[in-house]
């Protein structure tokens, strides 16, 4: 039982410390939000007018090409949310239009397929 207990205090006292196992997130390269993703990659959002753009990069912080990306972004304005479908961009992005300019407050979660596996990203904004 003793060991038990050590063991699970041990574990509670070191998952801080894996939470931080890539260190600082990168310098945002575009303006935008860096977060990690639920597949620990680095992603950038940047919401601009009515479009939607995102960067994504792997656990060493270099780009993933576009060709590996996909997904959709759910995003929450004014209290309406809307779906966007995520469509390649540039070499390393994915671009997506909104209905309407985003104002204010905004809350995105972004779905995205990186090389194949699934990948959740949650990003909370004043504009």
């Amino acid at each position: 039982m003793r060991l038990h207990i050590a063991a699970t205090t041990l574990a509670l006292l070191l998952a801080p410390a894996a939470a931080f196992a890539h260190g600082a997130p990168p310098a945002a390269a575009h303006g935008g939000q860096v977060i990690e993703d639920s597949a620990e990659h680095w992603v950038e959002l940047v919401i601009g007018g009515d479009t939607l753009t995102v960067w994504v990069l792997d656990a060493d912080k270099k780009p993933v090409p576009a060709a590996q990306l996909g997904g959709k972004a759910t995003v929450l304005v004014a209290g309406k949310s809307q779906t966007v479908v995520l469509s390649l961009g540039d070499a390393n992005s994915l671009t997506g239009k909104l209905p309407a300019v985003a104002e204010g407050k905004t809350t995105t979660v972004l779905s995205l397929t990186v090389s194949g596996k699934a990948a959740q990203a949650r990003f909370a904004s004043a504009q």
